[in-house]
């Protein structure tokens, strides 16, 4: 008896471990920069179960505060930028993005995006980017408004532009890839 039931709770751990959880759904990483210093976590990913594919742009978390000063407390929320259909539009959103950097300073724009835990949602949210300097730097800060303190990330243009060459390379490699 004890034999017997100490197989059925291996047996039951052994389907509980390997059973498929539709709640858990798994990006498809595109490329991904990953910065120590500045503690930022770019990513461009699609989701595996979508149809037709999205193609996104992960800006990690976002700091609490205002204009440059940030505070990051909430590892579990993200920003994601959509950026098409296709590998080519999501080149495109980025190089139009990449222009950004070379806009005057405190230039800014809206685009739409959104806000959510560990994979996009369907809820759209407006996006404020704008263009900033520091010293010899450019960044961008891409920011969800509020009424007393903002959301924000600063990516420089390093960052971003390391991400684009990331995947133009992956497109690269993966021609047949749509």
């Amino acid at each position: 008896m004890k034999r017997l039931f100490i197989t059925m709770l291996f047996a039951c751990a052994a389907v509980v471990a390997f059973a498929q959880n539709s709640l858990l759904r798994q990006r498809m990483e595109i490329a991904e920069i990953e910065t120590g210093e500045d503690n930022i976590h770019l990513q461009v990913f699609y989701m595996d179960d979508e149809s037709p594919r999205m193609y996104y742009l992960s800006l990690g978390d976002l700091g609490i505060g205002v204009e440059i000063v940030q505070v990051h407390f909430d590892p579990i929320y993200e920003l994601f930028i959509p950026l098409g259909n296709t590998l080519d539009d999501a080149i495109d959103k980025m190089t139009e993005i990449q222009g950004y950097y070379k806009q005057p300073r405190l230039w800014s724009t809206e685009i739409t995006g959104n806000f959510a835990v560990a994979y996009p949602s369907q809820d759209p949210i407006t996006v404020t980017v704008t263009s900033r300097r520091l010293l010899t730097t450019r960044i961008l800060e891409f920011c969800i408004p509020a009424d007393d303190l903002d959301r924000a990330t600063h990516i420089s243009r390093m960052d971003f532009t390391s991400l684009l060459n990331a995947v133009k390379l992956y497109r690269k490699i993966h021609p047949n890839e749509k």
